[in-house]
């Protein structure tokens, strides 16, 4: 058995880092055990049914989580189970209605990451000349995200960190907007204006994980400038 951080779904790195956080009382050999059934989709009982050579060996091929980080890029496209998303990091290019998700997902990145991810992709389908965009469907948010779910952490983890760089470097630019659209929805000024600045915060606090330093080096400037932008 061969682990890398490729191996690992979103799935997994929720259960992995709710086991981390809740971890009281167990031993450093209970992690492991837990964490190793997690990742190989085993019960504990049947880990514990190893012998202890087995058990050892099998360890030693998940410690790639505490001895490195995960290559956390940024995707043009994410495959999951015989699907295909496209990732949209043009903001531009996005419903308003799906800016306003994240603030819902964000007290909480680790276990909505899916969730966020469902807000910034596009499906796409397979017709008989390729994979082509289709069209997103805000009913199917939590379709989306399942699949996410199952998709790399790695791919996932990497594009949202960078749709919230972008998107936190670009929201000086659509403050403004994004007040007009909600207020003329009947929504008090002070209240619009405080919405922003919940968007902005939290999508900044996921900008500062040590896992970005990768999308750090990616050119983003032709995601968020909006000077030809018209509102």
């Amino acid at each position: 058995m061969f682990m890398n951080w490729t191996n690992v779904s979103v799935w997994q790195m929720q259960q992995i880092s709710n086991l981390l956080s809740k971890n009281e009382g167990d031993t450093s050999l209970d992690i492991a055990v837990k964490t190793l059934a997690i990742l190989t989709n085993r019960t504990e009982a049947q880990i514990d049914s190893l012998s202890l050579d087995e058990l050892s060996h099998q360890i030693k091929d998940i410690a790639f989580l505490n001895e490195s980080q995960p290559n956390a890029k940024p995707q043009d496209y994410i495959k999951v189970n015989g699907k295909k998303y496209k990732c949209i990091y043009d903001i531009r290019n996005m419903p308003y209605a799906r800016y306003m998700e994240t603030k819902f997902f964000g007290n909480d990145v680790m276990n909505n990451l899916h969730k966020i991810g469902a807000s910034m992709v596009m499906p796409m389908k397979k017709t008989w000349f390729g994979w082509k965009v289709d069209q997103y469907d805000a009913s199917k948010h939590e379709e989306y995200a399942n699949d996410l779910l199952e998709a790399s952490y790695e791919s996932v983890y990497g594009s949202v960190v960078f749709f919230c760089q972008i998107y936190v470097q670009s929201i000086n630019n659509l403050a403004d907007y994004l007040k007009q659209r909600l207020t003329s929805q009947g929504i008090p000024k002070n209240e619009a204006e405080e919405t922003i600045t919940v968007l902005c915060n939290v999508l900044d606090g996921l900008t500062k994980l040590p896992s970005s330093q990768n999308t750090n080096e990616l050119n983003s400037k032709k995601y968020t400038d909006f000077q030809q932008f018209n509102v």
